[in-house]
């Protein structure tokens, strides 16, 4: 029996390690060479954490050799670990921001939740603008009322009363039906300085997704472009809003589904990354990208559209960065990446549960 669970506990380190070790490439790897790379991905973390302690269990019960070769396997996954956990000391968000920095807030609102202006949702997402006073918002889902209604231009207006009197829709076509409401849906800018050009970057052929749009501004005298876009939803619990059951049973109950889910929307998010990474390449000012990317920074996605961009979030963030309060505790998948001309300043994760999202928000400024 000793050696059965010997034998079985040695096959058990070996298999978690071969996954750890296929976890730590998840970056290099396309989705479509291998379709379930970005489970591989999405687990890494988690990997990490149980090699680092089936290696410590190894020296207690005398297998020094295995939890030797186990520990030594964690420098393949340091890259990795350094696009997932930032490392710079807690520092509380300054308010007051330098006149010379440009502060931007990226948020996916979840079509403000609800589509009555009146609603909590809207006026606490509007209050969360107000309070950190960014000078350029970039929204993902933004619903834009466009019937005959007493509020039809209830975000604008308000936006406009905070001083943001420049925006730019994408208004993707997609129109939907809420409360006798009819709306279109994209991605939105609004900016407290004045746009030099703004323009819509299709990045797919389906009218109910979401495209990029862009605009530019300058900082000090001097032009920038920003981009923002939401890449596919996995949608994987659109259908469960009136079910009474927990997130995490849903989630295991359709963990099958689920896997698949996760491969096929990363191959799309493969073909809009090349398509978003083409445009930024092209773009002949300094650049920046934020938006709702859904996927995690170990993934193929991340890697390829950051590219030689700054994660603004591990300049100067803090931990882990949760940006989706669904399903997992390791979600950060909103980013908002730089041009190496910039300088970091400050970045932080707003923890207010209004959207399932949390906004991202960040200062900077030319080096």
């Amino acid at each position: 029996m000793k050696k059965l669970i010997r034998f079985a506990w040695i096959c058990g380190c070996i298999i978690l390690t071969a996954v750890f070790l296929i976890s730590c490439f998840s970056a290099y790897i396309s989705p479509f060479s291998f379709s379930f790379i970005p489970l591989f991905a999405l687990w890494f973390p988690y990997c990490f954490l149980a090699v680092i302690i089936l290696a410590v269990t190894n020296f207690f019960v005398r297998r020094k050799k295995l939890g030797s070769f186990m520990l030594l396997t964690l420098f393949f996954g340091l890259p990795n670990l350094l696009k997932t956990v930032a490392f710079n000391a807690p520092a509380s968000f300054n308010i007051q921001k330098k006149d010379s920095s440009l502060r931007i807030l990226t948020w996916n609102v979840q079509g403000f939740v609800s589509s009555n202006p009146k609603s909590v949702k809207w006026s606490g997402i509007l209050q969360v603008v107000k309070n950190n006073n960014p000078d350029i918002v970039c929204m993902q889902e933004f619903l834009n009322i466009i019937t005959d209604y007493d509020s039809n231009t209830f975000i604008q207006d308000e936006m406009q009363a905070m001083g943001y009197n420049y925006h730019f829709f994408s208004n993707d076509g997609f129109f939907r039906l809420y409360n006798g409401v009819k709306v279109v849906d994209g991605c939105a800018i609004f900016s407290k300085k004045p746009f030099i050009d703004s323009g819509r970057v299709t990045i797919t052929t389906d009218p109910e997704k979401q495209n990029m749009i862009y605009t530019d501004i300058q900082l000090n005298n001097k032009p920038l472009r920003i981009f923002t876009a939401r890449l596919e939803s996995f949608r994987l619990y659109n259908d469960t809003s009136r079910l009474k059951q927990d997130i995490y049973e849903i989630t295991y109950h359709r963990k099958r589904a689920i896997q698949y889910k996760l491969r096929d929307i990363e191959k799309l998010h493969a073909k809009e990354v090349n398509i978003i990474r083409n445009k930024i390449d092209n773009t002949q000012i300094p650049a920046i990208y934020c938006g709702d990317v859904n996927s995690v920074p170990t993934s193929y996605t991340y890697h390829h559209l950051r590219g030689n961009f700054q994660d603004a979030f591990l300049e100067k963030g803090s931990g882990i960065g949760r940006t989706f309060y669904k399903i997992v505790p390791t979600l950060r998948i909103d980013y908002i990446f730089t041009d190496k001309q910039f300088k970091i300043e400050q970045c932080t994760v707003s923890g207010k549960k209004i959207s399932d999202h949390y906004p991202v928000i960040t200062d900077l400024q030319w080096k």
